[in-house]
């Protein structure tokens, strides 16, 4: 039993006893948000064509991120290099980073959807007041305007229909003056054969 209190014992005063993270060296947690506020800003970077803009943009945003934190770009480089040498520290604070950069992208792509609906939402209300309005258009054409858009077409559908009857009777007079004239012409041909018919008898 006093072996095992020993054993207790020795095992937590070594581990008391392991060095920790310099007080000198931006600690775990704050520095995977320094990394997070800096890899956002890396990516909007490499949107802007202009290198010499990029830059200039770059540095401003930087320097805001390192009044933020309360930090300089000596202490960050200090601290960068630090964690290069210690790749498990440095792993978990990228899986912190990795995390909090996916929140925020699902907190935009929920946000843009948002936005998309709100969007097609805004359209369709806009259709409907557009057919609205239309069917109130439609509504408010008084009785005398409905009268005479009527007494309109019903004079376009006699005028059309009178059109019709003139050329039929046009047809009919033509008609009749071809059946005219040929029995006139029949009749004439008629007398002409029988006064032949009468001089060849008289000469016999």
């Amino acid at each position: 039993m006093k072996n095992f209190i020993y054993t207790a014992f020795l095992f937590l005063f070594v581990a008391g006893c392991k060095p920790g993270i310099p007080s000198d060296i931006i600690q775990p947690d704050k520095m995977a948000l320094v990394l997070h506020d800096i890899h956002i800003v890396d990516a909007y970077i490499t949107t802007i064509p202009n290198i010499d803009t990029s830059r200039t943009i770059a540095a401003a945003y930087y320097n805001g991120i390192y009044k933020r934190y309360e930090i300089d770009s000596a202490l960050y480089g200090k601290s960068m290099a630090y964690y290069s040498q210690h790749p498990k520290v440095l792993d978990g604070i990228y899986d912190k980073v990795t995390k909090g950069l996916t929140k925020q992208k699902n907190v935009l792509v929920k946000a843009d959807s948002l936005v998309q609906a709100k969007a097609a939402k805004i359209v369709k209300a806009k259709f409907k007041a557009d057919s609205v309005k239309r069917a109130d258009s439609l509504k408010k054409v008084t009785a005398p305007q409905r009268a005479k858009f009527k007494a309109d077409s019903l004079k376009k559908v006699i005028a059309v229909k009178k059109a019709d009857s003139i050329k039929k009777v046009d047809s009919t007079k033509k008609a009749k003056a071809v059946l005219r004239k040929a029995a006139r012409k029949k009749r004439a041909d008629s007398i002409k054969a029988r006064e032949l018919l009468k001089k060849t008898i008289n000469k016999k």
